[in-house]
Parts: C-alpha cells; sequence; structure tokens
C-alpha cells in the first residue's frame, strides 16, 4: 500500500472554500472529528495507524500518530457515549485472509498531546466478512460491511 496520495480537506461552507489541511497520506480511510473540535482523527490504513491532525491551538496543522492499531482500519467514528473511537479492522496486519479481530475500541489519552491506548478487541463472531463500519449506540455495536446488505449488531454489556 505505497500509494500516498491522500488529502485532507476542509470545506468552508460559508465561503464555498477548500483548503487542503494535509498531502501525501498514506490511504486515509475515515475520519471523526474530536468531542471539542480541536482536532481529527485520520485512519491510515497502509500505516495500520491512526493520526490527530489539530484543528486550532499551537499544534494547528500538524499531525502525529495517535494510536496503532492491530489491523487495517476501515473508517473511525466517535464514541460519544464512554470516549474515544470505535475503528473497523478490515483484518489483521499479519495475517493473509480475514482474522477475528474485526473492531478495536480507541481511548484518547488524558493529555491532549499524549498517544492513545487500544483498549479492547471486539466483534470476533464477524470474522466472515469484511468489516468497515463500526460504532455503538445503547450499549449495541452496530457493524457495517462493504460486501453486505445489512447490519450486523452485539448487544454489549454495561461498564
Amino acid at each position: 500500500m505505497g500509494d500516498e496520495t491522500g488529502r485532507l480537506l476542509w470545506y468552508d461552507a460559508r465561503r464555498h472554500h477548500v483548503t487542503v489541511l494535509q498531502a501525501g497520506l498514506p490511504y486515509p480511510n475515515g475520519v471523526a472529528v474530536s468531542d471539542d473540535g480541536s482536532h481529527v482523527v485520520v485512519a491510515h490504513s497502509g500505516l495500520c495507524e491512526l493520526r490527530r491532525c489539530w484543528l486550532c491551538g499551537p499544534s494547528a496543522g500538524k499531525s502525529e500518530t495517535f494510536a496503532e492499531v492491530p489491523g487495517y482500519p476501515d473508517n473511525v467514528r466517535r464514541d460519544d457515549s464512554r470516549g474515544g473511537y470505535w475503528v473497523a479492522l478490515s483484518r489483521e496486519a499479519d495475517s493473509d485472509d480475514m482474522a477475528p479481530t474485526v473492531a478495536v475500541r480507541v481511548v484518547a489519552p488524558a493529555a491532549k498531546n499524549g498517544s492513545a491506548a487500544v483498549v479492547a478487541e471486539a466483534l470476533a463472531g464477524f470474522s466472515f466478512v469484511t468489516v468497515s463500519e463500526v460504532a455503538e449506540r445503547n450499549s449495541t455495536l452496530w457493524v457495517g460491511s462493504v460486501d453486505t446488505p445489512y447490519a450486523g449488531a452485539a448487544v454489549r454489556g454495561h461498564r
């Protein structure tokens, strides 16, 4: 996955203007805005990582590794109920075929400039499809795939 032609764009709807925030990105595949709007988290499939791109403050315009994940990320969604992000993994990095880990929850660090931690692996039963989306609503994980015309659901216990 050597393609580094991806870009992160900012669209100003009031001015009808597009600004390139980041260029030369290796296979960006999903973006989520932080809860406070200070940065976005971008999934990079080619690098098996999430990157944080700062939108404002002293680090505006800079990006850094936010978390390394155990597979190829395919979309990222903010977890509003518990904090952090859900990341769909199309497959594990060290596997030639579909592996059981298809989603992880990444918890943001306490310090705004620290690295995030991958805290949970989930959804082992969904390994028969390529998972391209995962989101949690009311203790249910909703799983989507570009390979299927339906969504799967996994009910999780309360923590």
